[in-house]
């Protein structure tokens, strides 16, 4: 959910060291949690122009505002985001 309040490239260059640092120390496989990170960040991060660079573009051609792209993308960024559980 990091990535509702910044980009998913953020979420994503700070949290796989953490994964493969904890995975590590438990002997657990990285992989499945490096998957799951790459998943949640990018279907968060449709939420909000800034989560992005993808978004931008997307409110530029539209010519929306960030309310307006967001009264658009939260439906669709919700019902992915129950779905990614």
């Amino acid at each position: 959910l990091m990535t509702l309040v910044t980009s998913n490239d953020v979420v994503i260059l700070t949290l796989t060291p953490i994964i493969i640092y904890v995975s590590r120390t438990t002997n657990m496989s990285a992989v499945p949690l490096i998957v799951a990170e790459f998943f949640a960040a990018n279907v968060w991060s449709v939420t909000f122009v800034v989560g992005n660079p993808t978004n931008v573009i997307v409110a530029e051609a539209y010519g929306w505002t960030f309310a307006e792209y967001f009264r658009w993308m939260a439906l669709p960024a919700l019902c992915a985001g129950i779905t990614l559980l």
